[in-house]
């Protein structure tokens, strides 16, 4: 559910013509997130490292949804603007 919402945020902010860095940020804040929720991998006896590997595949996964959708609410913002003119 935090993948998809944060697509949304990202394609909405590439929509509203914003820079570059804000998917990474939208992707920082949705692995803190997720870093909060998968606490229980520590606890049931997967330890460290498989808390981090999940990390890891999800920041990968987060960093490459959200470029592309805010590359496509880019895309649409843009062209958006130039039927305006």
């Amino acid at each position: 559910m935090l993948l998809v919402a944060g697509a949304v945020v990202s394609a909405y902010f590439g929509y509203k013509l914003m820079g570059w860095w804000v998917p990474a940020a939208v992707a920082a804040v949705t692995l803190t997130l997720q870093a909060v929720s998968y606490q229980g991998v520590l606890a049931g006896g997967g330890g460290v490292g498989g808390f981090v590997q999940i990390l890891a595949m999800s920041a990968v996964m987060s960093l490459l949804m959200y470029y592309a959708t805010f590359s496509m609410g880019r895309s649409l913002g843009l062209r958006r603007r130039r039927k305006r003119r």
